[in-house]
């Protein structure tokens, strides 16, 4: 017979996600379903709740979890000022640059190269560095946001190739496609794939 978790129980799964260090609220969600799916389906051989949750636990195996629960006062420590509103705005200064620099090439104005340097270089060091340390502090996977950055620099500095100089930078064009499909496959379709495979075993019971 099914057993599904008492609200008290999915409380549990969530109180321990906290105090091991994960604060945005969709990943906490996300994360408390997939071990809810897990816990439910060993609860259905016969296991009690404690037991059937350690086995989830087990079966996750969040590396990165236990990274997050091990540093989280370096967590909690990161500046405040990096957040989503300082990032939009930084974003959006950064492209009026790069824009307002395509203004000037295409109208020959002098020193639109400087202005080019300045741009691309913000938005190649200050701009995805920063963004990749916000993602660090608000996910436990690590290693998702570390080669999501790897494929934002190259696929932008395609880009800014072929904007600035009107050609196709192979290097950085061959790095977007592999960073990129690398990404889709290990962070995309491997656990969509998982995920359909943990559900048909749960129907099955």
């Amino acid at each position: 017979m099914k057993r599904e978790l008492t609200e008290f129980e999915y409380d549990q799964i969530i109180g321990y996600l906290k105090h091991s260090g994960v604060i945005e609220d969709k990943l906490i969600k996300e994360m408390a379903d997939h071990l809810a799916i897990l816990t439910e389906l060993y609860l259905g051989e016969g296991s009690d709740f404690e037991t059937s949750f350690e086995r989830a636990k087990q079966d996750v195996k969040q590396k990165d979890l236990l990274e997050i629960s091990e540093n989280t006062e370096g967590f909690k420590g990161y500046p405040k000022f990096l957040g989503k509103k300082f990032l939009v705005s930084f974003a959006v200064m950064i492209l009026t640059v790069f824009i307002f620099r395509l203004l000037m090439k295409y109208q020959h104005i002098p020193k639109h190269r400087l202005v080019i340097v300045i741009s691309r270089r913000l938005i190649s060091f200050p701009l995805l560095p920063l963004l990749l340390l916000y993602n660090l502090t608000i996910s436990a996977n690590k290693a998702k946001q570390v080669l999501q950055f790897v494929f934002q620099f190259s696929l932008f500095q395609t880009i800014a190739e072929y904007l600035i100089k009107q050609k196709i930078s192979i290097i950085f064009l061959s790095s977007s496609v592999v960073f990129g499909l690398i990404w889709l496959f290990v962070f995309l379709i491997v656990p969509l794939i998982r995920d359909k495979r943990i559900t048909k075993v749960k129907k099955g019971i």
